[in-house]
């Protein structure tokens, strides 16, 4: 009977994910074929939500059996922040590759794109990104002279 109720409630979260997902998915303009949140790795190093009985929640990338990051996420929000920070980056990265000027570093515009996105999801989600770039900025700072 337990059992019934923990799968009960893993399905209602798996569904929630699912659907808040798209929800994200359609305001940063995720291409519907590519607005597939997976609940289970590809081995192609593709980020998952790992869904366990006991109601925790992970944010996994696995790689040929092997895992390399694996977070426990706090809530749904915690998670779908992890996923699309990665989608997000992709975007971005795509966007920067095509729209870059001469002597402009790719990470500038492929930073200033992916908080773009990342605040039309969530101005918490922009705000968090923005202080993890400013990390990766202090210890790697821009390398094309402009302030």
């Amino acid at each position: 009977m337990q059992q019934d109720i923990d799968n009960g409630r893993s399905m209602s979260k798996r569904a929630e994910i699912e659907n808040r997902f798209l929800e994200v998915a359609q305001k940063i303009g995720l291409p519907t074929r590519k607005a597939i949140v997976q609940f289970q790795g590809d081995g192609m190093a593709t980020p998952y939500v790992d869904l366990k009985d006991n109601d925790e929640i992970y944010y996994v990338v696995e790689e040929r059996g092997v895992e390399l990051e694996r977070v426990k996420c706090s809530s749904i929000d915690n998670v779908l922040y992890f996923l699309f920070s990665d989608i997000t980056h992709d975007m971005a990265s795509n966007y920067a590759a095509t729209h870059g000027k001469p002597g402009t570093e790719f990470r500038r515009l492929m930073f200033q794109e992916q908080l773009r996105l990342l605040g039309l999801a969530s101005k918490e989600w922009r705000l968090k990104r923005e202080l993890e770039i400013k990390e990766v900025l202090r210890k790697a700072p821009y390398n094309d002279g402009i302030s």
